[in-house]
């Protein structure tokens, strides 16, 4: 997608001094607010104290790499994710937060349910995201975009990268989103079926 290419340009341009790294710290604590669990919740079910999450939370203690493993497995999430935070993510999270106006919640609401007219089942059918997903969009108040969600709504809306992160306004198209998700069934068809639906429309038929 030309839009994916040219944030991708941008931020590679983005000089790497000026990019913040996260830390497992910084991660295990994004990881709890995402669960919605306190610390004392959060430090049992990864199998610690209070304490000693505190202490990773702040960044004062560093885990062994046995202790990563078991947390992301707890967790349900990769050990590379837990560590490692890549040059994309990181300039992508960078760009966000320098970017001002309304937060994501926000311009997810007014495109989706405003201007769309979709609600919260229509949003999953025709992006492809979880209940779930959208609903903790809207009820976190999320205020920054993603970076896999907001590649979902790309591509699956056709909207603009830089519409979800705030940096332009959106211009609705002629298709509406059940007409692209209709395309693209189509377009994934078997030759049988595409010539059903041809037939329905009274189009020509067409051959392998």
């Amino acid at each position: 997608m030309a839009e994916n290419k040219k944030i991708q340009a941008y931020i590679e341009s983005m000089p790497v001094e000026e990019i913040h790294f996260v830390t497992f710290g910084e991660r295990l604590r994004e990881i709890r607010k995402e669960m919605n669990m306190t610390q004392d919740e959060f430090a049992k079910k990864v199998g610690t104290s209070k304490q000693m999450l505190s202490r990773y939370e702040l960044d004062q203690r560093t885990p062994k790499i046995d202790q990563v493993l078991k947390y992301a497995q707890k967790l349900n999430v990769s050990v590379d994710y837990m560590i490692h935070d890549t040059e994309f993510e990181a300039s992508f999270r960078e760009l966000c937060e320098s970017l001002r106006g309304k937060p994501f919640y926000e311009i997810f609401i007014e495109i989706t349910y405003d201007i769309l007219g979709l609600n919260i089942p229509q949003v999953c059918g025709v992006t492809g995201l979880t209940d779930h997903q959208v609903r903790t969009i809207i009820t976190r108040r999320m205020k920054d975009a993603p970076l896999t969600i907001a590649m979902r709504l790309s591509e699956t809306l056709q909207i603009p990268l830089t519409v979800w992160m705030g940096k332009e306004a959106y211009v609705p198209t002629e298709l509406s989103p059940y007409a692209l998700q209709v395309a693209r069934a189509y377009d994934k068809a078997s030759l049988k079926d595409r010539n059903m639906a041809r037939m329905a429309l009274n189009l020509d038929t067409i051959k392998e």
